[in-house]
């Protein structure tokens, strides 16, 4: 939301990891590194088992897999637990956005709204509604 203009306070980021085992391990790989921990008591290494991460969807609802750094744990990373789009089809539409010398794949405004669409929580619609702004063009009513 941040990088699409919109100020949210929040200390999370989500991401859609293409769920395939080399690259969840690089993931896990990476995540080490950094020190990350999941938030709730299970391995880092179980998100790379589809069987675990399908029990985890079903029997606890769990739609995000979130990991934090136990230096600042208000900064958490949420990744997704089942891929909610085509991830080729949308990776090929992402939105590419530079920040000093990087360049960050972003969903699609479209995917995005389709996505929070499917929630229906209060700041998703909020979200919708500025996001839907954005695309068309972001005319301020005054």
């Amino acid at each position: 939301m941040n990088l699409y203009g919109i100020e949210r306070a929040t200390a999370d980021v989500d991401i859609v990891l293409e769920l395939e085992e080399r690259n969840l391990s690089k993931f896990i790989k990476v995540a080490k590194r950094m020190d990350l921990r999941p938030k709730v008591p299970i391995k880092l290494e179980g998100f790379v088992d589809p069987e675990k991460r399908k029990s985890w969807r079903i029997d606890k609802g769990m739609v995000v897999f979130s990991v934090y750094d136990p230096k600042n744990p208000f900064f958490l990373i949420d990744i997704f637990t089942e891929m909610p789009f085509d991830f080729d089809a949308v990776y090929k539409q992402r939105k590419k956005i530079k920040f000093e010398n990087i360049i960050i794949p972003v969903v699609p405004i479209r995917e995005l709204i389709a996505m929070k669409e499917k929630t229906d929580r209060p700041q998703d619609r909020a979200d919708v509604f500025y996001l839907k702004k954005i695309m068309n063009g972001w005319t301020d009513e005054k």
